[in-house]
């Protein structure tokens, strides 16, 4: 049976569960890849048969791809030195991420090369408690092929992707809308307004952001919450009436994350699989192609949640 995770036995997002979400994304992309397969839900076992652990959380998948500068189409060569990023545990994040990261998470000083720019590709998750050792593969794919916001991930793009993995603990009842820390917590808010001739129907809205979304988008939390407001759905105006009735939650989340050269160098000895592939060779020529004829980028920018 599974166990429930209480504050007290929180345990921390890691470059494992990534490279878990990587495994299931390749092999999703690439059955030949794939040495065996569950036909049942159609989700392909994982070459480093790295097993989630047996407890339940909240927890979202986050996809981003690189934009600029840009890496190797491929990356073919990576260097078998490259680390790992290691979880902070108090790292917060939720369904909504920025449409634009600076990736911080390296901690190499003597790099001089520009720091990647990472654009949301796909976050999809859940704030019930669900089993680690099916929600992380369900969630992988479910954030990368199904998130209606977006194109399914394409195989092409697998060498661009970074993917994070965020577990959220900690929640807490706010004593009103602004009792959270920017860059701390997550927030849930929930309230009603009247509709209808009469106002005597109740409309009722939700939303959520992640924890680093406000400090991200550089919003203090009068911000945050006049955003979450409008991204809940209200158009109305937004009185202190509405804001002293809102419900608000607050959560934090530890969340790890790991680029795809980091993944190779971790998973399979900084070997790429696809490297050799003749049909992604020609897939990436095709959508640079397009990309040119279209005169749009095909990602389509957006802040999650």
């Amino acid at each position: 049976m599974a166990m429930v995770a209480k504050e007290d036995d929180d345990i921390a997002a890691t470059a494992q569960m990534c490279t878990h979400c990587f495994d299931v994304l390749l092999q999703k992309l690439h059955p030949s890849t794939t040495k065996e397969s569950n036909a049942d839900d159609g989700i392909t076992s994982t070459s480093s048969q790295y097993t989630p652990p047996n407890v339940k959380y909240p927890l979202f998948v986050t996809w981003e791809k690189c934009q600029s500068p840009r890496p190797p189409p491929l990356l073919s060569k990576v260097s078998s030195s490259s680390g790992i990023t290691t979880p902070a545990s108090s790292s917060i994040i939720t369904d909504d991420e920025t449409s634009t990261h600076n990736n911080n998470d390296t901690n190499n000083t003597t790099n001089t090369t520009p720091a990647p720019i990472y654009e949301l590709r796909g976050c999809i998750g859940t704030l019930a408690p669900r089993h680690l050792q099916h929600a992380l593969s369900e969630f992988a794919i479910t954030s990368a092929l199904h998130d209606q916001r977006f194109d399914p991930i394409s195989l092409h793009e697998l060498p661009l992707l970074r993917v994070g993995v965020s577990l959220l603990v900690k929640y807490e009842e706010c004593q009103d809308c602004l009792d959270w820390i920017v860059g701390v917590h997550g927030i849930i808010i929930k309230f009603s307004s009247s509709k209808g001739m009469r106002g005597m129907e109740q409309q009722y809205y939700s939303a959520t952001f992640l924890p680093e979304v406000a400090k991200e988008q550089c919003w203090n939390q009068k911000e945050t919450i006049l955003s979450l407001i409008r991204k809940a759905g209200y158009r109305g105006n937004i009185t202190n009436g509405l804001l002293s009735q809102i419900q608000c939650t607050r959560y934090q989340s530890s969340k790890c994350r790991i680029a795809y050269h980091e993944y190779i160098a971790e998973s399979h000895c900084g070997k790429d699989p696809l490297s050799n592939n003749v049909e992604l060779i020609a897939a990436v020529v095709a959508e640079e192609v397009g990309r040119k004829q279209r005169g749009v980028n095909h990602v389509k920018p957006c802040v999650n949640l």
